[in-house]
């Protein structure tokens, strides 16, 4: 682009309409007037310093103090008190906040202003330094369609094609402004018009081909469902009903009911586990906010274990979806995430639980399987949420004695600690039975625990649980399913009667490991060593028949207030670190862009198939730069004198190297018949003892930051 002030004005103003899809996003458009400050600043200064006749280099430094002090001005003007660290830092963590847990279109809040406020910041800098310092105004497509890209990977819906115009324009603008202008580029005013005409009508035949293109193959080209990763859904939180509730109606209900069926690749019934429960309060287990994602179950749980597989056909609805734990891979209809916490699958498509009745789906998990031994010679693992490890109030005193006598003769390790806890509860002083009280509270815990010794699964899961974190375990409580009947080799059916919580604790190499506590069950698949010998075979399970009032049926949702917090929105909230993401690779692309530009421009002039006399003039203007790189002066004159000065500096072999092409280059310039290309060796040996001739700090430093980009074309 040529150095004129009117180009930097077009850059700020394409810049400006490549913000208009964030209408598409955002609850109004005012984010374009807040954005004027900055792009007012941009063309000021690049135009005021244009008109002085700075050096590129020097313009694009400049402008970005000046968007820099803007921005920061403009931020602080948002953030509330504080130190300016603290508030801008608080501002950005409610702007991602706000577009992690908000659905388009997005009121925009401080936070949300001031994300959008360094986008704009961000792009001002990527398209100058693109289209005027570097002068490749073709790669400010990038920039220029960034934000449509985004609202076009975001939205549910089809971008609407009007905000497609802007961007379009936008860039037209820079490749028009980057383009010669004056006379000198048509030789006169009926020619310069003639030849701005062909340029636009040139411009409007490739556009309308393209665009005619465009439609024509997508309308052909089989693309796949939209957006598979984000279907359309109601808007709002997901609310998940309280599993512990369910599981209780479940196991009480007088007249059982088929939930699932399922086959193994192994053969093998297998514990399937919907959520686990990881916040232990005065009122028992509760669930915690979800972090959703659809991205990377396969790389969620590091651990060792068994892999299997297993189908399963659904019966009722569910707002999780069964799995072995730790699960690793889904094939399954509708739209299900994850929580990386917890491993749970859950239901967050439109039609949430329904979609699950009658479903068929695979699953594949990595179970953990360590034996006895190596439970019991592991530690406490680190690295978890704290909820894991918060030991909640209202626990009688005397359980902190119990855990001390069932600890007294265990071994000095946290997972033979475990164990000790475990083989307490599986011993014949407890009884499974469902008359126990349906509360998981502190008060019920601590009784069952010192005197009534009798519950059922979620008792006995509580328990371990609480002792387990008194021990310094981390825990949490999975509900889900026990392995149910074999109705024919390898297939199991699984009813509401099955339904069942087990402890999962945490151990340093080990990871979330499944326990099981209640004597009237085995054990998880996978992890039956956890499971030690009863001092008696303990006694069936003793259900009374208490029938509860318009029982539901099985996975109903019901009317029971949710597990508050539980509430994600539709979206994987991973999509809320997007704008943190994008704002450390611009950083960084802005880091590295002088280098690279430096590696562009040297390859340009050394390029093999330029013409003689521009590859002469090229390879001298190579090897100044180079100097000035390295923070060598250059001297000033033809190239012969020149050289002489500047060969001071080499070693003999590089010297004389610099002399011969000093003299290829005025031939080349003032010779008749001159014009032959310097060789490349002759080159290549220059440069090379330039770099050997300073030391290895000024090398990096002429690599990554070189000070030819922040001057002025040779002299």
């Amino acid at each position: 682009m040529r150095h004129r002030w009117v180009g930097h004005v077009a850059i700020a103003a394409a810049v400006w309409l490549s913000l208009v899809p964030l209408g598409a996003m955002l609850d109004g458009q005012r984010l374009l007037t807040a954005a004027v400050p900055l792009i007012v600043a941009s063309a000021a200064v690049g135009s005021l310093l244009s008109l002085l006749r700075l050096p590129r280099g020097a313009i694009f430094v400049a402008q970005g103090v000046a968007v820099v002090g803007v921005l920061l001005w403009r931020g602080l003007t948002l953030a509330g008190p504080g130190t300016p660290l603290e508030a801008l830092r608080s501002l950005t963590l409610d702007g991602v906040s706000a577009i992690r847990t908000g659905a388009a279109p997005l009121q925009i809040t401080d936070g949300v202003a001031w994300l959008c406020l360094l986008l704009t910041a961000v792009l001002l800098l990527m398209v100058q330094l693109l289209a005027d310092s570097l002068e490749q105004p073709g790669w400010s497509i990038v920039p220029l369609g960034l934000v449509f890209g985004i609202a076009a990977l975001i939205l549910l819906g089809d971008v609407p094609w009007l905000y497609a115009l802007p961007v379009i324009a936008a860039y037209i603008i820079v490749l028009l402004v980057a383009t010669p202008m004056g006379r000198d580029a048509a030789g006169g005013a009926l020619r310069l018009l003639a030849f701005h005409a062909s340029r636009a009508v040139t411009a409007c035949v490739a556009g309308l081909t393209a665009a005619a293109l465009a439609l024509g193959v997508s309308a052909v080209v089989p693309l796949g469902n939209q957006q598979a990763w984000q279907e359309p859904g109601s808007s709002g939180p997901i609310q998940l009903a309280d599993p512990t509730l369910q599981l209780d109606r479940d196991l009480r209900r007088p007249i059982d009911a088929r939930v699932l069926t399922y086959t193994s690749d192994t053969g093998r019934p297998t514990y399937l586990r919907t959520v686990a429960l990881t916040q232990l309060t005065s009122d028992g287990a509760q669930l915690v906010p979800m972090t959703l994602s659809r991205f990377g179950l396969g790389s969620a749980s590091p651990y060792p274990g068994e892999d299997v597989s297993v189908t399963v056909e659904m019966a009722v609805p569910s707002d999780y979806l069964p799995v072995p734990f730790a699960p690793r891979s889904i094939s399954a209809a509708g739209t299900w995430a994850f929580d990386p916490e917890t491993l749970s699958i859950v239901a967050s498509g439109p039609e949430r639980a329904q979609q699950s009745v009658g479903l068929t789906y695979t699953a594949t998990a990595r179970q953990p399987d360590p034996t006895r031994d190596e439970i019991a010679q592991a530690s406490a693992g680190s690295g978890v949420p704290a909820v894991t490890t918060e030991i909640p109030d209202g626990l009688d005193d005397g359980v902190q004695q119990l855990l001390d006598s069932i600890l007294a003769t265990a071994d000095d390790t946290d997972g033979a600690a475990a164990l000790a806890i475990q083989d307490f509860l599986r011993s014949n002083r407890f009884e499974y039975s469902l008359s126990a009280p349906a509360s998981t509270g502190l008060g019920t815990i601590s009784n069952f625990l010192l005197t009534d010794r009798s519950g059922y699964c979620v008792h006995f899961a509580m328990g371990m649980a609480v002792l387990a974190r008194m021990a310094g375990i981390p825990s949490r409580i999975a509900v889900g399913f026990a392995p149910g009947d074999e109705t024919s080799p390898g297939t199991f059916e699984v009813t509401a009667h099955d339904a069942h919580a087990w402890p999962e604790l945490y151990l340093e190499g080990l990871g979330w490991v499944p326990f099981e506590p209640t004597p009237a069950f085995s054990g998880p698949a996978g992890t039956s060593g956890t499971t030690g010998p009863q001092e008696e075979p303990s006694a069936e399970p003793t259900p009374e028949e208490t029938q509860p009032e318009a029982t539901p049926e099985p996975g109903q949702p019901t009317a029971e207030p949710t597990a508050p917090g539980v509430a994600t929105g539709d979206e994987p909230s991973g999509r809320g670190n997007g704008a943190g993401v994008f704002a450390a690779l611009a950083v960084l692309a802005l880091l590295v862009a002088p280098g690279v530009a430096r590696v562009v421009q040297r390859r340009r002039r050394l390029a093999h198939s330029l013409p003689a006399a521009t590859a002469a003039d090229g390879a001298w203007d190579e090897v100044r730069a180079t100097y000035l790189d390295h923070g060598l002066d250059w001297p000033s004159g033809s190239p012969v004198p020149a050289a002489a000065v500047a060969a001071g500096r080499l070693a003999p072999e590089g010297a004389a190297a610099l002399r011969s092409l000093a003299a290829l280059v005025e031939r080349s310039r003032f010779a008749r018949d001159g014009e032959s290309p310097p060789p490349a060796e002759l080159v290549s040996t220059v440069l090379g003892a330039v770099a050997r001739a300073v030391p290895m700090r000024r090398r990096l430093l002429a690599r990554f930051l070189p000070a030819s980009m922040l001057m002025g074309r040779r002299g």
